[in-house]
């Protein structure tokens, strides 16, 4: 039997779900919400078997909905999250999960007293590329991790409730998190502002992981070209992810370093041995990222599966955000990320 799903929020992305819920094997789409009434019919009219409404409310008692999806603004997730919960639904929230900590532990609180899942929209996860990645690096086939340098800059969108830092950085946590398995320890965060609104617009994060490990990530709504790509530097092989690319988005190259020192107290007679080799492309899955996230979803809740992207997860994504956002207010100095 097919579980019922409800749609919170039909702006941007919210109609992305509920064209892959329409046409999933796992769900069928039995409600739609939006504040905005011209918006709702908008959408509602490609979906006549999904009844239409304007308050949460109203859905939850009606519809009763097995998974609540929300796609509004951060601001408004945690509100809407918890009285879905409180109704007994399921909830799978868009990135990133809530605008504090504190918000992200009761909302898993909340799901864990009423036996319900909490899952965050992380549908980087679900890409064939990442999970190239998190093969690669966590199988050990590039050696030790030295590094990580993302680059996620784009013209727009502008954010008019949360600044670059909030709206881009949480897809490249999201990845480093899932491929490394591990929270930084602390951040240090230096951005601009270049408008009216206050918000930072461009930004740059250095986090610091165990074992020495690095990560840089650049941010910007201001570039004039637009590039998502992240580099994974190893010892035995060096990975590029450009999810831009249409055909060779992880090139995986064989190329690293070797350091011979044979008397630590003697550093500067260290040899470099520089080692390049072959670059190849493993074919990746073009299934949509959606499509394979909401069976992830179905199979979770059906007791099938794990969660990939679960409550826990979001709220180690705003744990960084929150040490991010503390740095960036203190000129860039070094923030420790809680419960790291």
């Amino acid at each position: 039997m097919k579980l019922k799903a409800a749609v919170v929020g039909l702006g941007y992305w919210g109609p992305n779900l509920a064209r892959n819920l329409a046409g999933s094997g796992d769900f069928s789409l039995a409600g739609l919400c939006d504040l905005d009434v011209a918006r709702l019919e908008r959408v509602g009219a490609q979906y006549p078997a999904a009844e239409r409404f304007t308050d949460l409310n109203a859905l939850l008692a009606r519809v009763r909905p097995d998974l609540v999806c929300i796609a509004t603004p951060v601001a408004s997730h945690h509100a809407l999250a918890a009285k879905a919960l409180q109704a007994g639904a399921h909830v799978f929230v868009e990135k990133p999960m809530t605008i504090t900590g504190a918000q992200s532990r009761e909302l898993l609180s909340l799901a864990a007293s009423h036996g319900r899942h909490v899952f965050v929209d992380h549908t980087f996860l679900f890409t064939g590329a990442v999970q190239e990645l998190k093969k690669q690096v966590s199988g050990g086939a590039i050696g030790e991790l030295l590094y990580v340098d993302s680059v996620r800059i784009n013209l727009g969108l502008f954010q008019p409730d949360v600044d670059v830092v909030w709206d881009l950085a949480p897809h490249d946590l999201s990845i480093l998190h899932h491929v490394m398995g591990q929270v930084p320890t602390g951040v240090r965060t230096l951005g601009s502002c270049h408008s009216p609104s206050g918000l930072a617009d461009v930004a740059y994060l250095h986090l610091v992981y165990d074992k020495a490990i690095t990560a840089h990530l650049h941010l910007s709504w201001l570039s004039p070209v637009k590039v998502r790509r992240m580099i994974f530097a190893g010892t035995k092989q060096s990975i590029i992810y450009d999810d831009l690319e249409a055909a060779e988005k992880v090139k995986i190259y064989d190329h690293g370093v070797d350091f011979d020192v044979k008397d630590l107290e003697e550093r500067r007679r260290v040899l470099v041995s520089y080692r390049k080799g072959d670059m190849r492309a493993p074919n990746i899955a073009a299934t949509e990222a959606l499509t394979v996230e909401l069976q992830n979803v179905a199979a979770t809740v059906r007791g099938q599966a794990s969660a990939r992207a679960s409550g826990a997860d979001g709220a180690a994504v705003v744990r960084v955000l929150e040490a991010a956002q503390r740095s960036l207010a203190q000129g860039g100095a070094l923030v420790a990320v809680e419960g790291a």
